[in-house]
């Protein structure tokens, strides 16, 4: 209930602020299984634009420094989000997101990890990749375009949801992990020429 009311605000602020349109919102509104949906990282406000297109709650991975304040960590926790440390392997994060995705909701991340405004295949990181395999999920591939200034027109493409180990049979390695996060980054700005 929370989350609704949140989300309901910022939908509001978003249409006063921004002029926001969402390309193909039923792929990602028209699926009840467990989902990771993987995008481009251009601000701070995209969780909000990913947030406010869905229908169905998001829950974050946000970096650990958000979550030192009190109250932003009870924000945080109440709107579904979790903590994820950016410089190593964060135990914690993956167990946080395979129970989002086995309870079949939506995760949210920015493979990346960062802000970026310039793609760069070697920003991919292994993690959304073992995740996604650990909790058998498709990853829906999404891009924001567009500048972040009053009534500055947004976009946010939907891709097609894939299966990245569909045809995949074994125990997948780090240098698997790493090659199939590239396929990521590179299907997320595919979009970008939409």
């Amino acid at each position: 209930m929370f989350y609704k009311i949140i989300v309901a605000i910022l939908k509001f602020l978003v249409f006063i602020v921004f002029d926001l349109k969402v390309h193909n919102a039923e792929r990602i509104n028209g699926t009840k299984d467990g989902l990771i949906a993987c995008g481009n990282h251009i601000s701070m406000i995209d969780p909000v634009i990913l947030a406010v297109s869905s229908k169905r709650q998001i829950h974050f991975m946000g970096k650990k420094e958000l979550f030192e304040n009190k109250f932003l960590r009870f924000i945080f926790k109440s709107l579904g989000a979790f903590p994820v440390d950016r410089h190593g392997i964060s135990l914690s994060a993956i167990k946080s997101s395979l129970h989002v995705l086995n309870q079949k909701k939506v995760l949210g991340i920015f493979p990346e990890g960062t802000r970026v405004l310039k793609y760069n295949e070697d920003n991919a990181k292994p993690g959304i990749a073992l995740i996604a395999n650990k909790a058998k999920v498709n990853i829906l591939p999404f891009y924001i375009k567009g500048t972040y200034k009053f009534r500055g027109k947004i976009e946010i493409f939907f891709g097609e949801e894939i299966n990245y180990f569909e045809n995949f049979d074994g125990k997948a390695s780090t240098e698997k992990y790493v090659e199939i996060g590239k396929e990521i980054l590179r299907n997320i700005y595919k979009l970008e020429d939409r």
